[in-house]
């Protein structure tokens, strides 16, 4: 049996295994593990996603949904081909997508998924999180990470960090910037102070 991890990033989604204590990059894509966070609504109202959402898109604008994470909490609904779509349904779509991908090429679901979110959302947009997890229909146990959390993490499968020590996280995605202070516990990690992050930086 294997763990999923799921960083659903505003330009690009990542995923890794976990078995037996280490951990590996799924790959996603054709020619790279990542996959640009994009969904597309066909005319037959079945979906793509990720690489050939992208391509489809250059051609179906209109029916295209790209850096949708930025919208998270937005009420305003996203057109895709004239139908309306909230920010949260796509993200459920697009977290569907990626345990459906990772399943098929390990011959089976994962005993449980992690994802990660920016570590400044607060509780509105966490649970609307949850949300998108409930309605991505999964029915496996699902739980919460924040980025920082995770990068910190997998740092620390890579080096030796003492309990006490404090680690620094500096993420420039594609789409927003989050940084974070840290503290190693005996069990993980603990966040210092408030992150902080900008949104529309990346």
């Amino acid at each position: 049996m294997y763990a999923l991890g799921v960083d659903l990033g505003t330009t690009f989604t990542a995923a890794s295994t976990w078995r037996s204590g280490h951990a590996e990059i799924a790959s996603l894509g054709s020619r790279t593990a990542a996959v640009p966070s994009v969904v597309l609504l066909r005319e037959d109202e079945t979906f793509l996603t990720g690489e050939s959402a992208n391509r489809r898109g250059l051609s179906e604008p209109h029916r295209v949904a790209r850096e949708f994470k930025r919208r998270f909490g937005d009420t305003t609904p996203i057109l895709l081909g004239g139908v309306p779509y909230s920010a949260e349904a796509l993200m459920a779509r697009l977290l569907r997508w990626v345990v459906d991908e990772v399943a098929r090429r390990e011959g089976g679901l994962p005993a449980g998924v992690t994802v990660s979110h920016p570590a400044n959302w607060g509780p509105y947009k966490t649970d609307l999180l949850r949300q998108a997890v409930r309605l991505s229909g999964l029915e496996i146990p699902v739980s919460f990470t924040t980025e920082p959390e995770a990068a910190a993490v997998f740092y620390a499968q890579q080096q030796r960090i003492d309990p006490g020590s404090v680690v620094a996280v500096y993420d420039l995605g594609g789409g927003t910037f989050d940084a974070a202070v840290l503290r190693k516990t005996a069990t993980g990690f603990e966040i210092l102070g408030q992150p902080e992050g900008i949104e529309r930086l990346g």
